[in-house]
């Protein structure tokens, strides 16, 4: 394990030079510190940034329970899971959650959210607590939905993986009859074809960035994308990382100052591994070319993520996790009778998923398991508890 993680590291970073990779594991959880060739210890080299450790947001020792929330649910970076856990949050502790109109699953996508997007559970004049759905971030349309000191986190997940996963799920194969490889043969020419058809719920390049508001039009715009990567940074206080879903779990538990039993949840719309595409070297490095805004988010994340866990410390963290484990297979054993096998996918179902069969009797499984199917009943008028 610690050697699979601290390889997976070093992937992440192998095209830079002057770097030294130092990788502690402890509690099977890989610690990466990474320095420049000049020994100095206060900078982290992230591409051709460097980041000072006192730049990223600090948490202190006293916290505050956090209650106004904005969730950024990122598309195909296990976001599914996280969103389950804030609805549940959410309704345990009486918050107000801005849902879309019209009973819809989701904002539109196609356009940065906008404050009358939202159902008007309501007044106009009234702030929400959480913004968890999926839809495009736009930073003055977000304050004017949130109440004041809102934390914002999202995850993010290895922009390889993500297209990989996109690709499956919308059925790209079916819809333009190439599969992967062929697609990265001429990329522009399918995602051209693909904008044009206006038939997704996001272009075929880049979707995290486009989630975080980047225009298709600045696609290929490297001032536009590097200040939209500072404005990320300084408006966002944690950015998790899908591959170390648990640590976190740890981290974002930390950011609310909740109980652990409140960020305890199962991995949601997990598809079987051997429905994965199969991928060498060559078309990963062209996926990472196509997508390098996405791969510049990721890097650039993945190293403060890092810096993060030291800063919460790697003992400290490995118990965390440990005990997270615990709590969530008891939580298994009492709401969970059975694992379902769904065939979900745009236009074709055709991708397999495991779907947990729960216990409806049980209203904490309810919340655990599937809260968006009690969510509209919640937000009625009579039910909800403004909290500003």
């Amino acid at each position: 394990m610690a050697a699979h993680l601290m390889a997976s590291c070093y992937n992440n970073l192998r095209y830079r030079q002057r770097l030294i990779l130092v990788a502690f594991c402890l509690g099977g959880f890989g610690l990466m510190s990474v320095y420049t060739s000049h020994g100095n210890k206060n900078s982290l080299l992230i591409g051709e940034v460097e980041v000072i450790a006192s730049a990223t947001k600090s948490t202190n020792s006293k916290c505050s329970h956090q209650k106004n929330i904005l969730f950024l649910k990122t598309h195909k970076c296990g976001s599914t899971s996280v969103y389950h856990t804030i609805l549940r949050y959410g309704m345990k502790k009486s918050l107000s959650i801005a849902l879309p109109k019209q009973g819809n699953r989701w904002f539109p996508k196609w356009m940065l959210f906008q404050r009358n997007m939202v159902a008007p559970f309501l007044p106009d004049k009234d702030r929400y607590n959480i913004v968890c759905h999926n839809t495009r971030y736009n930073k003055a349309e977000i304050d004017k939905t949130l109440g004041k000191g809102a934390v914002r986190f999202s995850i993010i997940r290895d922009p390889v993986n993500v297209f990989e996963s996109y690709y499956k799920y919308y059925k790209i194969e079916n819809r333009i009859r190439v599969n992967l490889t062929t697609f990265y043969e001429d990329p522009s020419h399918y995602f051209y074809l693909l904008l044009k058809s206006k038939s997704l719920d996001l272009p075929a390049r880049n979707p995290m960035m486009y989630d975080f508001g980047l225009e298709v039009s600045d696609f290929d715009n490297r001032t536009v994308i590097e200040g939209k990567l500072k404005s990320i940074e300084k408006e966002f206080d944690l950015l998790m990382i899908a591959k170390h879903f648990d640590e976190s779990m740890i981290l974002l538990q930390q950011l609310l100052c909740c109980a652990l039993n409140d960020v305890v949840g199962f991995k949601i719309n997990s598809r079987f591994d051997n429905l994965k595409e199969i991928m060498n070297d060559s078309l990963k490095q062209k996926i990472r070319e196509w997508n390098w805004a996405d791969q510049l988010l990721y890097e650039r994340f993945h190293r403060i993520f890092y810096t993060k866990v030291q800063r919460h410390g790697t003992s400290k963290m490995s118990k965390a996790v440990s005990q997270l484990q615990r709590e969530r297979e008891k939580y298994k054993a009492r709401c969970v009778d059975g694992i379902n096998v769904k065939n979900i996918g745009k236009k074709v179902k055709t991708a397999k998923i495991l779907v947990y069969k729960g216990n409806s009797s049980d209203h904490e499984c309810q919340l655990l398991l599937d809260p968006k199917e009690l969510i509209w009943n919640y937000m009625s008028p009579i039910s909800v508890k403004q909290s500003s």
